[in-house]
Formats: C-alpha cells, sequence, structure tokens
C-alpha cells in the first residue's frame, strides 16, 4: 500500500465520497445558499479497520467549522484532522490536516491548506481561487523538499475535498430517484478527479453509540490503484434532514474492510430529526 495507512484512507474517503453529490444537481449546480451548517459545528468520527472478521478501531477524525475574518473578508473556517490512536503511533503514526476558508452562504471555497505527517512522510497543499479567471495557484511541498508551484485552469463549480463536503450538504435531495448516477469533479493535489456515484435509495442506519438514522444512501465508483482493486464499492449514510450529516462509511479495500462512523456531535443548526427513537 506505499506510505499511505488504513488511517489517512478512510480519512480521505470520508472527505471524498460525501463530496460525490456536490456537483449532481441538474440545476445549477453552484447555485447553493448554505442553510445546513453553521459555525460551532463539530463532528468526530471513528475509523476502523477490520482483517479476518475482527474490527478495530484504529483512529479518528474531526471536522469543525468557526468563523474568521481572512482575505478582508468574513468567512467560515472549516477544519478536518485525522490522526492514529496512540496505541498504533509505533506501527505507523499519522497526523493529518485539511482545511479551507469559504463563503459563509455560497460555500464558495478562497483557500485551502493540507499539511500530513505520515509514517515519516510530509506533505504539503496549498490552493488559492481566483474566480474572476476560473484559476487555482497550486504549492506543493513534498518530504521537506522544494517548493513546486503550478496554476490549473478548472471549471466553476470544482471544490477541494473540505468544501466539497459541505456544499454538499446544502443541496436538495428531495427529487433523485434512486439508480441515478452522477459525475463529479473534486480537485485533489495537482489534478481534478471524475468520480462517478450513484444514489441508492433512503433506508435506515445504525450507528454504534448513536443509535438509528433515516439515511440517504450513495455508491460511489473506485478507480483501481493501490488501495481498490477496481471492483469495490464505496458505501456512503447521510441523515435524511436539514443537517445532512455523513454518519457512516464503509468499503472493502485490497486486504480487510475500512469504516468510518459518526462517533459525537454538537452546534448542529437544525435539529437531528432524522434520529429515530
Amino acid at each position: 500500500m506505499k506510505h499511505k495507512p488504513i488511517i489517512h484512507v478512510v480519512f480521505t474517503l470520508l472527505l471524498l465520497v460525501v463530496s460525490e453529490a456536490t456537483l449532481s444537481q441538474s440545476v445549477n449546480p453552484c447555485g447553493i445558499v448554505n442553510r445546513s451548517f453553521a459555525s460551532g459545528e463539530k463532528l468526530v468520527f471513528e475509523i476502523s479497520y477490520t482483517w479476518l472478521f475482527v474490527w478495530t478501531d484504529v483512529g479518528m477524525a474531526e471536522l469543525t467549522v468557526s468563523a474568521e475574518k481572512r482575505f478582508g473578508r468574513d468567512l467560515l473556517h472549516i477544519k478536518a484532522s485525522g490522526k492514529t490512536h496512540t496505541f498504533y503511533n509505533w506501527f505507523f503514526e499519522v497526523h493529518d490536516l485539511y482545511e479551507t476558508w469559504v463563503d459563509p452562504v455560497t460555500v464558495e471555497p478562497v483557500y485551502f491548506n493540507r499539511d500530513i505527517y505520515e509514517g515519516g512522510f510530509t506533505k504539503e497543499n496549498e490552493y488559492f481561487y481566483d474566480w474572476n479567471k476560473n484559476q487555482v495557484a497550486i504549492r506543493v511541498r513534498r518530504k521537506k523538499g522544494p517548493n513546486r508551484y503550478d496554476t490549473l485552469s478548472v471549471s466553476r463549480c470544482t471544490y477541494d475535498v473540505i468544501s466539497a463536503v459541505y456544499a454538499a450538504r446544502n443541496l436538495d435531495f428531495s427529487g433523485i430517484k434512486p439508480g441515478k448516477t452522477f459525475p463529479v469533479e473534486v480537485l485533489m493535489d495537482e489534478e481534478v478527479y471524475h468520480i462517478g456515484y450513484r444514489f441508492l435509495g433512503r433506508e435506515e442506519k445504525r450507528v454504534s453509540g448513536l443509535g438509528r438514522f433515516r439515511c440517504l444512501k450513495f455508491q460511489i465508483d473506485v478507480v483501481a490503484g493501490d488501495i481498490f482493486s477496481g471492483d469495490q464499492k464505496l458505501y456512503l449514510w447521510v441523515t435524511d434532514d436539514a443537517n445532512k450529516l455523513p454518519v457512516a462509511v464503509e468499503t472493502p479495500i485490497q486486504v480487510g474492510s475500512i469504516k468510518a462512523r459518526l462517533n459525537t456531535y454538537e452546534g448542529l443548526r437544525h435539529p437531528l430529526s432524522s434520529k429515530i427513537p
């Protein structure tokens, strides 16, 4: 699996797969008005791995939202961090940081930063968005080496993995029919990735420690590579209410399976009406 540990894979999937719905609407995909989250929200996810039918909690991911003034604007700072539990640090220590600053109404990204440490491998990544030109200025630095700079032309509604998560939470899924498949563009590293996903329908999902929720379920098609064999699917459950919280992600990988589940939440903008008593 090269330098990619299990916790990093799951953490990245958690950020990526929920973004698959971001650009899926047939209406203007950038016609987003933030009504689902606000400053003060905090979500914590537990990450688990199984091999030979034994599930083990190996790490956690935390997402927070706070109001900040930056670049002369009032913005929302969305911060996502992932790390291994202390017990597993001897094997493969991970400390990952992803953060983005977005417009509080449209969720349009202004600046993105990524700083990761994974078993000795380090990487820094910055995006500076210029929507007047539909361009992103990129800085990448690997293993404490020299900075590399580039400018990438993107479509108007291309998001980084963090802003994509929160933009997706403001879409109206009420008219989506089961079986509908959508393409999406997500900017990662120095490339725009095209990934397909399918809406499977509405179902109840039990989340350990939290109970049962009425959810929207999605299936994500993945590309073959170091982690996936190419014929595997990712599954995502999002609460069917005004918050649209991701509560669970599940997928097999080439060795074993991985899951991420919502563990704690606070500061929600709306009552969690999808929770079943």
